[in-house]
């Protein structure tokens, strides 16, 4: 790494740190959106799209493409103006909900999905071990059972 880069990299560090500090310092702002603020982006927005959609149209309409050989439609204010103001209406209500209202930077999704919890299994089993520690199967211990009643002469009624 150069000394250009290192120093770069200092200053940086300190311009995020002073910001940092700025922003703590600074009052909290109002998570209220100002009623200008709402009216331009539920009402302007929308129409602004909306018109964009029906000078679109009319400038299609009033220079067609020669090409394909169709004929000029009409200008259809439900088509070229309503859907797209219904569009990006739609746009701004769906991002209202998911960011609080734009309170937030970060969207929230709409429908939040259950946390996958990692089951942990239990495996239980019988462990034989013998005098000295050692594990030992089953099949041992049944042998070795059978030798020490032999060797005692006990039978089991």
């Amino acid at each position: 790494m150069s000394t250009s880069t290192k120093s770069k990299n200092k200053a940086f560090t300190a311009l995020s740190t002073e910001e940092q500090q700025h922003r703590l310092a600074a009052p909290p702002r109002s998570k209220q959106m100002t009623i200008a603020s709402r009216v331009a982006l539920f009402f302007i927005f929308p129409t602004f799209v909306g018109g964009c959609g029906l000078i679109f149209s009319y400038v299609q309409i009033r220079f067609p493409d020669d090409d394909t050989g169709d004929t000029p439609k009409e200008l259809n204010f439900d088509r070229d103006f309503i859907y797209p103001f219904l569009m990006a209406l739609a746009l701004v209500v769906v991002i209202a909900i998911q960011t609080g209202g734009f309170s937030s930077y970060t969207a929230a999704p709409l429908v939040s999905w259950p946390k996958v919890v990692k089951q942990v299994t239990v495996v239980r089993k019988k462990v034989y071990l013998d005098d000295d520690g050692n594990e030992i199967d089953e099949a041992t211990v049944l042998k070795q059972l059978e030798k020490r009643t032999e060797g005692t002469g006990c039978k089991d009624d």
